[in-house]
């Protein structure tokens, strides 16, 4: 004897919008990237969105850290840090994602001319492509600091600026 099934009948789209709801709720979220700002007495975190409410800086450069020249856009270093006031003081130090940490003289980084870049060729920086934030020199502009001895301030994967 042979078995005859029915069709099966189309989900109603109801049942379908409820479905696609819960799918959705099920991904896991994602935390909007920040920076964290640090000095002894303030802390404030700044998401992507605030970071480019800033004014904006282009920079187009080489690197040795990727092929070709690229576009890099995000606000000064400067701008950054008087968010949270730099007055007073003297060093600064950058913490990457994976605790890489570099110091150096409020002084001197300032004078790099660096940016805390959110974007690389118009692109948001995802964490594969060394963002969301990286401190950018402009070493094609500025070849002095296509040097070692400033190589190690150009922090990808940029999470947390300390002042002290």
């Amino acid at each position: 004897m042979t078995r005859v099934y029915p069709e099966p009948r189309p989900m109603k789209p109801r049942i379908a919008l409820f479905a696609l709801l819960f799918s959705l709720l099920s991904l896991p979220l994602q935390a909007a990237p920040k920076l964290t700002l640090i000095s002894a007495d303030r802390q404030q975190v700044l998401d992507r969105d605030q970071l480019e409410a800033l004014p904006q800086t282009t920079i187009v450069t080489t690197s040795p850290y990727f092929e070709g020249t690229a576009t890099f856009t995000g606000p000064t270093l400067a701008r950054v840090l008087d968010a949270l006031g730099v007055s007073g003081r003297s060093q600064a130090t950058f913490q990457a994602l994976n605790d890489y940490r570099v110091s150096g003289s409020l002084d001197e980084l300032l004078s790099l001319d660096a940016i805390v870049a959110t974007r690389k060729d118009g692109q948001a920086m995802s964490v594969r492509d060394r963002g969301p934030f990286w401190i950018m020199l402009p070493l094609s502009e500025r070849p002095e600091l296509d040097d070692p001895l400033y190589h190690r301030f150009m922090v990808w994967q940029l999470s947390g600026i300390e002042l002290e």
